[in-house]
């Protein structure tokens, strides 16, 4: 290879003159394509231009050639910015094997808390704090394990001493305003800190404060925030699903779906290579490919019977498969991996948006699902309990979550049998509770058997989870603990929903607090 013709890419690079580098990179390749060097060189080229397939592409060639600390090193950074986070681990742990370097570590642990191994991320944690003690990435890393684990009054005492000395990190004050949010459910002062964040250069800045504001149900300054952050990273996934979120909340029916439904990243996305877009028509022979969460999943099924002049498959996980079947025998339902990937698919939760009905136009509300009750027999209300809600954000877990704890006046009603229905358990709830309620989440194989069970109960209390969803298109009556800020589907009900008939919304009037939403069900049940 002609060492003088690299050293010219790389100076073109330095110059900002890209197509000239770029060219010149080409034309190195094909004449040298198993040079090591070069494949290394080209890979950082890509990164830098922010096309991080060509250069992940680029950077294994290399490596499989001859690994580098900075070959290495840069195909992790690659494989972070796709969001191949699994992938990002182990590259960066090879890294680590050439040295110790603040950045991998840095790397490594947010693509640990990615792909949700937070004991592994929490123990490098500690060591990148024994290795380098007041780097601001290592103390954003301490704080964010911290939060993880619940310890929340901690993780802000870090972040306040140490933006006491060093006022310009902002990676903190985001941490600190984000901990203000879910210690406090104080928005107007994590905005103040989301502010300090974007003065001091934080990419993210506008996108929290849009949150944040929708939170408070301040939909204007949401949407400017939204389309500030949108005009830096026109593009991001993120930011357009949650402005389309937030004109949803809003009842503005063509103006949310039509960001929500460009979205990209989807579970089913990668098998099919036909995905309805807004605007085209829907085809003779379509496959419905069931994303989002399981209440997500649950509440739009009712859509299925309005495809009925098409030739449908559903793809659905195993879990929802045998209760979807009893409901619609004659639609056949697939897993995934059956997806034909010419065929046209269209994602479960788009289906109101693609047969253009509208918020006005919401069916089946008295319910859509049914089932043959579970034998459970008691000479009390039959009352079914759920507290935690499951979601792949903090924020919005957090936000739709109660503790256990503050369910306490419920276990005193004598005339009230009370039935666990959450599986997922961070409180141990069931355990700690086990002599003043009965556990039928333990026996849940599918939500077959979750929906047997909730049709033989009288009243059902729940945060807002896939047990809302499923109780209400079941029509079984239930009381939906809504928090102060809740999700675009719930809009700014205060008692009722469009949605289901058989729901009546309790919704947080303090954002701190829910003792007077739950001391109103306790009244209700007690009548």
């Amino acid at each position: 290879m002609d060492i003088e013709e690299l050293k010219k890419a790389i100076y073109l690079t330095a110059q900002r003159k890209y197509k000239e580098a770029e060219c010149l990179y080409n034309q190195l390749l094909a004449d040298n394509p198993e040079d090591a060097a070069l494949l290394s060189a080209a890979g950082l080229f890509y990164v830098e231009q922010k096309d991080y397939d060509k250069a992940a592409g680029l950077l294994k060639k290399a490596c499989a050639i001859n690994e580098t600390a900075g070959t290495v090193s840069a195909l992790g950074f690659a494989q972070y910015e796709q969001k191949q986070y699994a992938g990002a681990v182990r590259t960066f742990e090879r890294a680590l094997q050439f040295g110790e370097n603040v950045d991998v570590y840095n790397k490594l642990i947010l693509s640990l808390f990615e792909v949700k191994d937070y004991k592994k991320a929490i123990e490098l944690t500690k060591k990148m704090k024994e290795l380098y003690p007041d780097n601001p990435k290592t103390i954003a890393n301490l704080v964010k394990s911290y939060t993880q684990q619940g310890k929340m009054l901690e993780a802000e005492r870090i972040c306040i001493e140490y933006l006491q000395k060093h006022p310009e990190e902002p990676s903190l004050w985001y941490h600190l305003g984000l901990l203000k949010e879910l210690i406090y459910s104080d928005d107007l002062r994590a905005i103040e800190c989301y502010k300090i964040a974007g003065e001091q250069g934080s990419q993210s800045a506008d996108y929290n404060i849009a949150v944040a504001y929708q939170k408070l149900g301040e939909y204007k300054k949401a949407e400017e925030y939204y389309k500030k952050f949108l005009q830096k990273f026109p593009n991001e996934n993120t930011g357009l699903i949650s402005l389309g979120m937030c004109y949803l909340a809003q009842k503005k029916f063509e103006e949310g779906y039509s960001l929500v439904s460009a979205r990209t990243g989807g579970i089913g996305d990668k098998y099919t290579k036909n995905l309805w877009k807004s605007g085209t028509p829907l085809d003779k022979d379509i496959v419905i490919i069931a994303d989002q969460g399981f209440g997500d999943r649950i509440q739009f099924v009712r859509y299925l019977p309005f495809l009925k002049e098409h030739n449908i498959k559903v793809a659905v996980n195993d879990s929802l498969k045998k209760l979807f079947e009893t409901n619609y025998p004659d639609i056949g339902f697939i897993n995934y991996e059956e997806i034909n990937p010419d065929t046209q698919a269209l994602r479960i939760t788009d289906l109101a948006y693609a047969l253009n009905m509208d918020f006005n136009n919401i069916p089946f509300a008295e319910g859509y699902l049914d089932i043959e009750p579970a034998d459970i027999k008691s000479d009390k209300k039959k009352v079914g309990l759920c507290w935690e809600a499951g979601s792949s954000g903090r924020r919005s877990m957090i936000n739709r979550t109660i503790h256990i704890k503050s369910f306490e006046s419920l276990f005193d009603l004598n005339e009230v049998q009370l039935y666990s229905f959450q599986v997922k358990d961070s409180f141990n709830g069931n355990e700690k509770y086990g002599d003043k309620m009965i556990n039928l989440a333990r026996d849940f194989k599918d939500f077959f058997d979750t929906a047997r069970a909730l049709k033989s109960m009288e009243v059902v209390v729940t945060v807002d989870t896939c047990v809302a969803h499923l109780a209400g298109a079941l029509g079984v009556r239930t009381y939906l603990l809504l928090p102060y800020s809740a999700d675009w589907r719930w809009f700014d009900s205060e008692k009722i929903t469009p949605w289901y008939k058989s729901i009546e919304i309790f919704k947080q009037k303090n954002a701190i607090s829910w003792e007077d939403e739950i001391k109103d069900i306790v009244k209700k049940l007690s009548d």
